[in-house]
């Protein structure tokens, strides 16, 4: 029987396991300019749950697998200089939506 309580307790933490990383957060990025026109470059996001990137094409790009904390994200676009650090609160899990004004 204890062979069995064995096996079930490493599939119950395989588990809890693979709970924990689908609950990190999905965020979709948007930078857009003054006039509301989308701007390319590099965003970063960086915090407790380390650094992340995603690269925008017209203006998006989607970081994954993000764990839920407090954040500062910079915008470095192709040409020009980085805005300052935004702080953001990324939730838990879920969908986030981060909306950056490009300088």
């Amino acid at each position: 029987m204890s062979r069995v309580a064995a096996i079930l307790v490493c599939v119950l933490s395989l588990l809890l396991v693979t709970a924990q990383v689908k609950a990190d957060a999905v965020v979709h990025v948007k930078v857009r300019s003054a006039d509301n026109k989308p701007v390319d470059g590099r965003v970063e996001l960086s915090g407790p749950g380390g650094t992340f990137t995603c690269t925008t094409s017209q203006g998006s790009c989607t970081l994954r697998s993000v764990p839920g904390g407090r954040y500062l994200a910079v915008f470095k676009p192709a040409s020009g200089s980085a805005t300052a650090p935004k702080k953001v609160m990324i939730p838990p899990n879920g969908k986030a939506d981060l909306h950056i004004a490009a300088k």
